[in-house]
């Protein structure tokens, strides 16, 4: 018996930049397949699938059948790239807040230090 090896798959880099292509290059409530996006934008179809999905799994796109992959750019949507920018600008403000709130801690404890 062999045993059980599972066979690699190829690592398909998802880069920012390539969504931010892929999501700029869709119309609202276009249906768009991986490999013409992929043809127009000169990715692999690989790449441009790996993107769609995860545009779909964020609510940026979605897939509008079940049998093909077919997508589409969802209207009145933010794209990524702006709601990258403000998870980006949230995380900074969460850092300053955790910063201060340490730096006031430790001046409490000092202040309440019995001797």
């Amino acid at each position: 018996m062999r045993p059980n090896r599972k066979m690699a798959l190829p690592v398909i880099a998802m880069t920012f930049d390539v969504v931010d292509v892929v999501w700029s290059a869709m119309g609202d409530d276009e249906f768009y397949s991986p490999s013409d996006l992929a043809n127009r934008l000169g990715h692999t179809t690989d790449a441009v699938t790996r993107v769609l999905e995860f545009l779909a799994k964020y609510g940026f796109a979605e897939r509008v059948t079940r049998r093909e992959m077919i997508f589409r750019k969802l209207a009145n949507t933010v794209g990524p790239g702006d709601a990258l920018r403000v998870l980006q600008m949230l995380l900074e403000d969460v850092e300053v807040d955790e910063t201060t709130r340490v730096a006031n801690v430790s001046k409490t404890s000092k202040r309440f230090k019995s001797s």
